[in-house]
């Protein structure tokens, strides 16, 4: 049996996240299991429709097994979105091949990802920061050892996130190998479409809106269920009640929270990150910092994760099945409940804000408890 893998968020899934299952189906395997965020994703964000859901329809369109990217990795930055899901990956230890979309080939970017091993400074980085800029911009600038063509390369959205997967199957000396699929007629931040395919961000925008999405998407209709909105009077009130210790999460800097309470007169979120966001602090790093101050995810419960990937089954077909009974992780998570009364220690404080995720994002709806309450998905 050989295991293909996609590490993913489906927000919303669409014709290009088909063509991928599909292209991997025909070149190499019809196992093919995904790892995917749960209801917040790695933009700082809800997702638009909740994790069942689209775990559902990845395996309506081929995927075998859906399993979910723990919160605490699903909206942190590249690195430990990336490392989060190889960990879990690599924890299975049948996994031959991991596919991601990039712009470049996935031999490029191995050794391109070699080259700024052996040669990035990180006292570089530093000053770099200390001149006022934001640490990607200081890495960037860190990196004058790369020709112009290198650094192109280093720009491209879905080429970032490539390099992270790769640096993460290096160290965790993985046998996984990196295989990369060019995007269908479309990238990751494009605002325009090419005729069935979108990218998930404008998909987003039309549906938000309103406008008709139907051509680019399988068949299914999609029901925006949530955005970031929902939630800024409960984060105001956190900002104002609680006694917030801001070092304790990933994505502060130093000065940033007087920034955000300087501007919470703001009438909604998009008009405070307007006003928060600088040169240093990306829009993107802010959204994910208000997102790890309403689910207090704090840096050390992500540090002491890595050492306890455990498996949480979204949706499976039979073949999902046959890849579960001979995954070697002992931590196999198909009925939630059951699992969640045995567990304990970092295992347990992890599901904790599994649920309290889940509960949040489905506040409006009062669809409380749905770890608890939905099943896992079988297509039979």
């Amino acid at each position: 049996m050989k295991i293909a893998s996609i590490i993913a968020e489906y927000n919303p899934f669409h014709n290009g996240h088909a063509y991928q299952i599909q292209k991997i189906k025909n070149e190499y395997s019809d196992y093919i299991l995904v790892i995917m965020s749960g209801n917040f994703v790695q933009r700082g964000e809800p997702a638009i429709i909740n994790k069942f859901e689209r775990a559902r329809l990845a395996v309506d369109n081929g995927a075998s097994l859906v399993l979910e990217l723990p919160i605490h990795y699903a909206t942190s930055n590249a690195e430990i979105f990336a490392r989060g899901g190889i960990s879990i990956l690599n924890s299975m230890g049948i996994i031959d091949r991991l596919y991601f979309g990039s712009e470049d080939d996935a031999s490029i970017l191995k050794n391109l990802s070699e080259k700024i091993k052996r040669n990035l400074d990180d006292d570089k980085i530093k000053k770099y920061l200390a001149d006022g800029n934001s640490y990607i911009k200081a890495r960037e600038l860190a990196m004058d050892f790369l020709s112009d063509e290198e650094k192109e390369i280093l720009k491209r959205p879905n080429n970032i996130l490539g390099l992270e997967y790769i640096r993460s199957l290096k160290k965790l000396n993985s046998k996984i190998q990196a295989h990369s699929i060019k995007r269908k007629n479309v990238n990751h931040k494009d605002d325009f479409a090419l005729g069935e395919f979108a990218p998930a961000s404008l998909i987003r925008k039309l549906a938000y809106e309103g406008k008709d999405i139907k051509k680019f998407i399988p068949n299914y209709e999609l029901i925006p269920e949530n955005n970031l909105e929902n939630y800024f009077e409960i984060f105001k009130y956190k900002m104002i009640a609680e006694k917030i210790n801001f070092t304790d999460y990933f994505d502060y800097e130093v000065g940033l929270e007087n920034r955000i309470i300087e501007n919470l007169d703001s009438k909604n979120f998009e008009e405070l990150i307007e006003k928060v966001h600088s040169k240093r602090h990306s829009k993107s790093r802010i959204k994910r910092l208000i997102l790890e101050i309403l689910l207090d995810i704090k840096k050390d419960l992500i540090k002491e994760s890595f050492a306890e990937p455990y498996t949480r089954v979204l949706a499976c077909d039979e073949r999902g099945i046959e890849i579960l009974k001979k995954s070697k992780n002992k931590n196999k998570i198909y009925s939630f409940k059951s699992f969640y009364d045995k567990s304990s220690g970092i295992t347990k404080d992890m599901l904790d804000k599994e649920i309290l995720a889940s509960d949040l994002y489905n506040i409006k709806s009062g669809k409380i408890k749905t770890d608890f309450t939905r099943e896992v998905y079988k297509k039979l």
